[in-house]
């Protein structure tokens, strides 16, 4: 599966998550902030390991 498929089956999920957090004033919870905080860190991450690794087999 090529990343822009992944990415095309991911976004409707996402948007869902985003509409479902609005719909319940879930934003506003701090803990909500914090766990989508914590997941943005962990994607970034992991994408910087995988792109350096994409650099040095280049």
């Amino acid at each position: 599966m090529t990343p822009r498929t992944k990415l095309l089956l991911v976004l409707p999920v996402i948007a869902a998550v985003v509409i479902v957090l609005v719909y319940f004033q879930l934003f506003a919870s701090p803990i909500v902030i914090a766990v989508i905080f914590i997941l943005w860190v962990a994607v970034t991450v992991r994408n910087k390991r995988k792109f350096d690794r994409q650099k040095a087999q280049n």
